[in-house]
Formats: structure tokens, C-alpha cells, sequence
């Protein structure tokens, strides 16, 4: 009841700024109103399979855009994947060197604490490895800056453009159930192997093989799958909340903001010169540049009518690369366990 309750609340805020005119208003309100809620009232909102939802959606309205793709486009963006693997070390560094130096913290929590993965990972990473209170702040801070300052550079209204989707025959929702339960499956097994977060990454993939094998043509996820996504991963956000103390967050929070904004000005610079050796739009470089929010970037990028699949495709690679790491070495540990 409480988790209802909360969602309530933060869909009624939420809905409330979006039709005043706060670009995303649903995403930030939803938030604020969240944060507020468990802050306040000390309640937690159980989302058992709230951040499933969240990837299986995103990723399946991801994959469905690569009907376009073909090996021409994957030619013309190889050259910007790699400079954004060089980016990513790049923005891990620059971002751990300050906090090892200049706020003095120790290794394990200034490489914990600048890690970019996406929501689901950091929060499972931050579980397992019994990350510190002052970690946690700057992966909050690092979440709320890139939400706010994307939704704020990208209106609502900047020209997205949604088609015209198919009609949802009885064939077309056999094929997305059996897409759904595909996602659901792989996921669960890169579970095992440790891999945080998988169900985006399978549904991305899955869904541009169906594309690709002719199925699920012209169809589109309807518009209140997304707004839902955009609800549930703002409650999840400010739910975290719930967690840390204003006194620690006011402690930690200008270490918080000094790294997200290094790892942020890491990748305007790598933005800025792949824009002019690639003759590439340098915003959405830096979309495709930045360290992490992916789900946040999803739902903004969806709605500003921007080069979805361009700043997403960095993205996957982004998570391939960092999910996986994780894994390598939960199974490297497992080993050493039993020898």
C-alpha cells in the first residue's frame, strides 16, 4: 500500500510539472516527489521488478530503431566507439585521481565511486562490494546532475517525432511476448554469471535481431510504456534517498559534484574533437560520451527527437564493457574461493 501510495504521489507531481511545461517533468518530478515521500516519512517503495520493466522497455524501443542499421553505419560510427573506450578510462581516471588526492579517499572507494555503469549495475556493485555511505552520495549526485542537465539542455518539445506504429495484430503480440520472455531468459542467465543489470543489454540486442529477421515490423512501444519506464526509474532514483542522511549528503556532495563534473568535462573534450575529426554533431557526441544514466538518456533522447540509436549504440558498448568487467571478476573471486 505504501509503495502505491508513493507512486501516487510522485505520478500526480510528476504529471503536474510535465503539463506546466518542465521539460520531462514526469522523470524529475517523480523524483523530487519520491525523495521527499521517503525522507520525510521514512517509507521504502518495493519495486521487486520495477528496474526490469525499466531496461526491457527502453531496450526493446532501442533495438526496434535498427531497422535503419546496416554495415555503412557501423563503419561510419566505429571510429567514435573507440575514442569512447578512450574517453571511459580517461573520465576514470581524471575523476578517481581527484578523489584519491585532493579529498583524500582511499582506492577502493574512488574507483567505486567514478564507476559509470548504468543504474542497476551501480546499485548492484555498490550492494556487493558494501560500499560506503560517501560513495553511495556521489553515484546519487552523478545520477540527479546527469538527469537534470540533460532534461533541461533537451525540451520535450525539440521536434521527436513518433511514428505511426502498426496495429497490434494477434501475430505481432505473440511475437513480443515471445521477444519479452527471450529478454527475461538471457537475462537471468547472465545473472548467474554475474553480469549487473543484463536486461537492457539482451533486450537492445534481441530486439535488433527481430527487426533484422523481419519481425515486429513498423511496430513501436506504445507511448505509456515509456512515461511508465520514466515514473518508475524516477521513484527508484529519489528512493536512494531514503539511505543517505542530509548531513552526509552535504559532507560528500561537493566531492560528488567536482568528480561528475571532471567525468562530464572529459567528455565534452573528447565531444569536441571527435566533432571535428568525424564531422559529427558534438551534442549528441556528448550524449554518447557521457559516463552512465543510460536509462535517463534513453527517455530523454526518445522524446527530444534526437539520433537515438547513434548516442545508444555507445552506450551498449559502454555497458558490454563495464557489465561485463564486474563478472570477470565475481568469477575470478568464485575461483580463488574454491582453490
Amino acid at each position: 500500500m505504501k509503495t502505491f501510495v508513493c507512486l501516487l504521489i510522485a505520478a500526480l507531481t510528476g504529471t503536474a510539472l510535465q503539463y506546466a511545461g518542465v521539460p520531462h517533468g514526469l522523470l524529475l518530478g517523480s523524483i523530487v516527489a519520491t525523495a521527499i515521500v521517503v525522507s520525510r516519512f521514512n517509507v521504502a517503495p518495493r519495486l521487486r521488478f520495477g528496474l526490469g520493466y525499466v531496461q526491457i522497455v527502453l531496450g526493446i524501443a532501442t533495438g526496434l530503431m535498427f531497422e535503419a542499421w546496416d554495415n555503412q553505419t557501423v563503419a561510419t560510427m566505429l571510429p567514435s566507439l573507440g575514442l569512447l573506450l578512450l574517453c571511459l578510462t580517461t573520465q576514470i581516471a581524471v575523476a578517481a585521481l581527484w578523489l584519491l588526492k585532493v579529498s583524500a579517499w582511499n582506492l577502493k572507494d574512488s574507483l567505486l565511486a567514478v564507476y559509470p555503469g548504468a543504474l542497476a549495475a551501480v546499485f548492484d556493485l555498490l550492494e556487493s562490494e558494501r560500499a560506503s555511505s560517501k560513495v553511495i552520495v556521489v553515484h546519487l549526485v552523478r545520477l540527479l546532475s546527469i538527469t537534470l542537465l540533460v532534461s533541461l539542455c533537451i525540451p520535450a518539445s525539440a521536434g521527436a517525432h513518433v511514428s505511426a506504429s502498426s496495429p497490434l495484430t494477434f501475430i505481432t503480440a505473440l511475437t513480443l511476448l515471445s521477444l519479452i520472455a527471450l529478454c527475461i531468459v538471457l537475462g537471468r542467465l547472465l545473472l548467474k554469471v554475474g553480469v549487473p543489470a543484463p536486461f537492457m543489454l539482451t533486450a537492445i540486442i534481441a530486439s535488433g535481431i527481430y527487426v533484422k529477421l523481419g519481425l515486429l515490423h513498423a511496430f513501436h512501444m506504445p507511448q505509456w510504456s515509456v512515461d511508465g519506464a520514466a515514473l518508475i526509474l524516477g521513484v527508484m532514483i529519489g528512493a536512494r534517498f531514503r539511505e543517505i542522511s542530509l548531513a552526509e549528503l552535504v559532507r560528500h556532495g561537493r566531492a560528488g559534484l567536482m568528480s561528475v563534473g571532471l567525468m562530464l568535462l572529459v567528455a565534452a573534450a573528447f565531444a569536441g574533437v571527435a566533432a571535428r575529426v568525424l564531422d559529427n554533431d558534438p551534442f549528441a557526441l556528448w550524449l554518447a560520451y557521457m559516463p552512465g544514466a543510460i536509462e535517463t538518456i534513453a527517455i530523454v533522447a526518445f522524446s527530444g527527437g534526437l539520433n537515438v540509436v547513434f548516442i545508444l549504440t555507445h552506450h551498449l558498448l559502454r555497458m558490454v564493457v563495464l557489465h561485463f568487467a564486474p563478472a570477470l571478476l565475481v568469477q575470478a573471486r568464485r575461483w580463488r574461493e574454491n582453490v
